[in-house]
């Protein structure tokens, strides 16, 4: 009883105790955080930090608002703020941003799924862990899935402020997105095995990050790279084959990247190389899967996928446009098929009719032919 009457008198003399409590012990977790072969004594300590890390960046988004930050001199007040003046508390992923982790976060994540990907590879590191330190294959799975979800968290969170994807390796970035969106379309097709807060559905975030924030990139560096590496298409599967088992709030989330995306002016200029003729039309697909149910959820938000929903358009009179020039040119190589077929019969009646004889029946054909173009035209 003393301790818990003197431990509230210290949050009363300091209410911004607990938040500096979580920073001390995110920064020590953050600070051990290294690479460590899978699977080895050091890799279970780090899933033991990384698991320390997620829990506070949960804990941390359940405190009340920091009302003080909005009275700061020069602050925008346009926006949410900064990782280091926004009125939300998270302090986990500041910490991660200030020590430079989150690019080592995302190529231990990266390394992971490669080895995760490689069921040979996995399978033999997994019995000799379990020789190695006395585990059941099922224990170390856990510790795996543990690994795996912390860093898909931390990373998801770190992303949504522009200043973290400042100073990431965007190129691998988008190469680890790449290489899950590809799993999910040639091996979970119709069903994604894992949880929602593994990569196969974590990857989304990452996507639609990119997507809101590329501008404030390097933007054409940016779309670049992701027209190498197919995200939009492979997104838009993804999007098709999986959005009834998206979790939450990612739905949303996916949709405000896309029109992102969209209203992004470098985009706008070469979307075409982004899309070829049947992929523009599984993205037509997203108005009615994907949109049309968030609008009827959420109708007020209709404003922030407009830039979406314009596009649409465009995709479909580009692909109306598309269609009528492919008609038009096989009725012009119908009609070449058909004067060189009257051309080879015209030789063949030369080499057997009189000159004379020929040449009257050409004049005939021609009149009627003119006849009857003049009474077309009418």
């Amino acid at each position: 009883m003393a301790a818990e009457k003197y431990a509230s008198d210290d949050i009363a003399a300091d209410p911004d105790r607990p938040a500096k409590v979580c920073a001390e012990a995110g920064r020590k977790c953050v600070r051990s955080l290294r690479q460590y072969p899978i699977l080895s004594r050091e890799w279970f300590g780090v899933v033991d930090s990384l698991g320390q890390l997620a829990r506070l960046v949960q804990l941390e988004g359940r405190m009340p608002a920091n009302s003080k930050v909005a009275e700061s001199a020069g602050r925008n007040l346009d926006s949410d703020g900064t990782l280091w003046d926004q009125e939300a508390h998270e302090n986990a992923i500041r910490i991660l941003v200030e020590e430079a982790k989150v690019n080592l976060c995302l190529r231990m994540i990266n390394e992971f799924k490669r080895w995760h990907y490689d069921p040979a590879l996995r399978t033999a590191d997994v019995q000799q862990a379990m020789r190695e330190f006395e585990l059941s294959e099922g224990a170390v799975m856990q510790k795996c899935k543990a690994f795996e979800e912390s860093l898909g968290l931390l990373l998801w969170r770190s992303f949504i402020h522009v200043e973290t994807l400042q100073l990431m390796d965007i190129p691998l970035l988008i190469e680890h997105c790449a290489m899950v969106l590809n799993y999910c379309e040639n091996t979970q097709k119709s069903n994604i095995e894992g949880g929602a807060k593994e990569q196969e559905f974590t990857v989304m975030y990452y996507v639609s990050a990119l997507f809101n924030h590329a501008e404030a990139l390097n933007n054409s560096e940016l779309l670049a790279k992701c027209r190498e590496f197919k995200i939009l298409p492979l997104s838009v599967s993804h999007i098709l084959a999986h959005v009834k088992e998206y979790p939450g709030d990612i739905t949303f989330d996916v949709a405000c990247g896309l029109a992102a995306l969209c209203d992004n002016e470098d985009f706008q200029t070469e979307w075409q190389d982004f899309l070829d003729a049947a992929e523009r039309a599984d993205f037509l697909q997203l108005q009615q899967v994907l949109v049309e149910p968030l609008l009827v959820e959420n109708p007020d938000r209709k404003k922030d996928l407009r830039p979406l929903t314009d596009f649409f358009n465009v995709v479909r009179r580009k692909l109306a446009e598309c269609g009528r020039a492919a008609r038009t040119k096989t009725q012009a190589a119908l009609a070449i098929g058909g004067f060189w077929t009257n051309h080879r019969a015209c030789a063949r009646t030369c080499a057997r009719r009189p000159i004379h004889a020929v040449v009257a029946r050409i004049a005939l054909r021609d009149r009627g032919r003119a006849e009857s173009n003049a009474a077309a035209s009418c």
